[in-house]
Formats: C-alpha cells, structure tokens, sequence
C-alpha cells in the first residue's frame, strides 16, 4: 500500500503485467475503487484493503479508467468477497458511457453507472473523470483538483527509466489517442500518475516532454 496524497492510495499487484489499483478515501467507512487490476492479485488487493481499512464492504464505487482485463479482471472476485461479508450491500460499477457495451461484453458485469466528460465523481474531494478517448473510446482519467494529481490510466505507460505510449495494436484508436494528448493540457495539474508498474507521480514537466513527442 502506498500513499500517494492525502486520501489516495495505491495498491501494486505482484506479477509482470500486473498494474496498480487506487483507493480513495472518501472516509475510513466510504471508499472508492478505481480500476481493478488483474484477475491473479484479487486476493492481494481484498487483503490489503481489509488490512488498512478492516472491510471490504467499505468499496462504495468501482470506477474504471476502461475496460481491458488488466484493469478489470479482479472485478469478480472483488464482487463475490464483498457479497460474501455484507450479501445486503450493492457497489456502483461506474465507466464512461462510451465503454458501456463493450465493457458488459467483455467484462460479463453490466455498469450500474455510465458518466461524462468532466462528470463531477465527488465535489468534496475535487474528483472528476476527464475523457481521454483512443487508447478505449470510453477511456477516462481521474483528475483530483484539490491535490492537482490526475491519474492517467493507459493513456501514458510508464516502464521506469522512460515514459512510452501502449502498443499500437492495443489502441482502439490510436490518431485519436494522439489527439487527446493535448487535452491533458488543459488542467492544472503538477503530477499524472501513469498504470503499470508501480504507482508513481511523474511530473508535469516530464509529462509535458512526453506529450510534445507523441500529441498531434
């Protein structure tokens, strides 16, 4: 677990294309998931979530930067460990409206939930899911205001020494990834923290480099 701002958490899987998974705390009864990393760490994120927090029924929203395996294959067992402590209580499944169909195809879990561009998550915590389209069509990034940190999900992978896009045969669109690039431009923020490996804040700088290689 590590702590990444006030009220924002990491949790790393242990495997090569394993990513991170975030928790934020809205309170310590009242968290939120996002992504949910791969099928295999399940059982490492539900242990270190009821660690810290003491249940897993704490998870009140799963939201989802998209809907690749890597970011949602734990998202049944997660499911089944919390109807198993609390069978009465209900989680939002929450991506972007665009992701909807493809994520109820390939997930096999309908969302309770779609949002928008810049759809307000929580008001208090200055959360808001920014829609980053390319790499998925429904591709999001959550951006906390208050801290000025936006997590980037897939649209930067960061391999450590250096900052590279995904693949190009695993975009949906890869010109339109290119474009949206830009758009990260737009916000205030002083770090991104990109998925894969373990979670890191990057600066804007570093970022900024990045993004005037590969934007359009």
């Amino acid at each position: 677990m590590k702590k990444l701002a006030n009220r924002l958490y990491s949790i790393s899987g242990k495997g090569l294309f394993s990513i991170p998974v975030f928790i934020v705390e809205k309170s310590p009864e009242e968290l939120y998931m996002i992504d949910c990393g791969l099928e295999k760490d399940a059982k490492t994120i539900i242990k270190k979530i009821t660690k810290q927090w003491g249940s897993i029924d704490k998870i009140k929203k799963i939201l989802f930067t998209h809907r690749h395996l890597d970011h949602t294959g734990g998202l049944q067992e997660i499911l089944a460990e919390i109807s198993q402590v609390n069978e009465n209580h209900k989680v939002e499944i929450i991506c972007h409206k665009d992701e909807a169909i493809k994520f109820e195809e390939e997930v096999k879990i309908k969302p309770t939930k779609t949002i928008e561009h810049e759809t307000v998550i929580d008001k208090d915590l200055g959360l808001k899911a920014i829609h980053l389209p390319g790499h998925t069509l429904g591709h999001l990034c959550f951006f906390f205001e208050k801290y000025k940190i936006i997590l980037l999900g897939d649209i930067v992978m960061d391999l450590g020494l250096t900052l590279r896009p995904v693949f190009k045969k695993f975009h949906d669109d890869y010109e339109q990834w290119r474009r949206s690039l830009k758009l990260l431009l737009i916000y205030n923020w002083e770090f991104g923290v990109p998925t894969h490996l373990s979670a890191r804040k990057i600066s804007r700088k570093r970022l900024e480099k990045f993004i005037s290689k590969y934007a359009i």
